[in-house]
């Protein structure tokens, strides 16, 4: 292999158990082969730190690393991962994944073909018993499609935001992620980040390919309150991106939508546990900065309604965003 890989493949191993070998099998199976595999054992409590060393042992595309638990979800271990990647353009595959063998083959002729410096191909869920689940139509990109930074905006708020969430399926230039990291002990960090990435790119390409079968009982199917809470911090952090870009419309949409979900999704929280009060206290404080961070930079009357409405409780806002629906 040679010591400046085209492509880095940043993988965390989590308890994939048997999910593990064939993952590792169809990225080794690539048909272009300038690629070194980074295997992120995130203290995995069963046998797959041992398989992961006996990998890197037997072939050099593989580097085996075993950094400290930073927290829960795979922040630190991908962080650990894009520290130590040496290649050029970067993919993440989970653990318990498997891709196409063409995979890094279309993504990266992809990328040199458009200028782009993220490139995104269609997943297809799978489920235990290996049976497939395309996605809907409408969710997929059913045609080669380059898109600037507004249009990938206006595209999120398509069903192909489903698509554009997550790490696996998209080939990224690693000079996005200069400067950029995941936040520690954050679930849906890639949610998080998304912003900062963009910001960086010229160009987005989509691709109409099936490279990656996502298996179905990640913790992007989780509902629990780590990850409504990480969604709602997501909807926040874009929404000051849009701010800083003076797209007010766009802002008020992501930070609307974030206050409804939190609301909606209230029961969930299961507040009575240690901590989850305090921290749904401060989702709740960090949103109300922001909505009156943009009524004050945008001066529309309406927006500081909104925001004095949602300094009152989540029902109020609730109730006067329904109201002002009916008008």
């Amino acid at each position: 292999m040679s010591d400046h890989p085209k492509i880095s493949i940043i993988s965390t191993v989590y308890n994939t158990g048997p999910y593990l070998r064939p993952a590792v099998e169809s990225i080794l199976a690539q048909s272009y082969a300038d690629f070194e595999l980074l295997l992120i054992d995130d203290a995995s409590p069963d046998h797959c730190p041992e398989m992961c060393d006996v990998w890197a042992e037997k072939d050099p595309r593989i580097r085996t690393l075993h950094p400290a638990k930073t927290g829960p979800g795979p922040s630190g271990a991908r962080n650990a991962g894009l520290d130590a990647a040496k290649g050029q353009w970067l993919t993440m595959v989970d653990s318990d994944d498997t891709v196409a063998p063409d995979l890094l083959e279309k993504l990266l002729a992809g990328a040199e073909r458009s200028g782009a410096e993220l490139v995104l191909c269609n997943c297809c869920p799978v489920t235990e018993d290996g049976a497939e689940y395309p996605l809907p139509a409408d969710e997929q990109f059913a045609k080669e499609t380059v898109l600037d930074v507004n249009a990938f905006w206006d595209a999120f708020n398509t069903p192909w935001i489903n698509q554009f969430t997550g790490t696996a399926h998209r080939l990224y230039a690693a000079k996005l992620f200069d400067g950029v990291r995941y936040p520690l002990g954050m679930l849906h960090e890639d949610y998080y980040v998304l912003p900062d990435l963009i910001a960086r790119c010229t160009k987005i390409l989509c691709l109409p390919f099936t490279g990656v079968l996502r298996h179905a009982g990640s913790i992007t199917d989780g509902a629990k309150h780590e990850v409504r809470l990480a969604m709602t911090k997501g909807d926040i952090h874009r929404a000051e991106y849009f701010l800083q870009n003076g797209w007010y419309d766009r802002a008020e949409g992501a930070l609307t939508d974030a206050a409804l979900f939190l609301y909606k999704n209230k029961r969930g929280y299961d507040l009575t546990r240690p901590g989850h009060k305090a921290e749904f206290a401060a989702v709740k404080r960090e949103l109300c900065r922001v909505y009156s961070a943009l009524a004050a930079q945008k001066g529309a009357v309406s927006l500081k309604f909104r925001a004095a409405a949602l300094r009152m409780g989540l029902p109020v806002f609730y109730a006067y965003t329904k109201m002002l629906s009916r008008r």
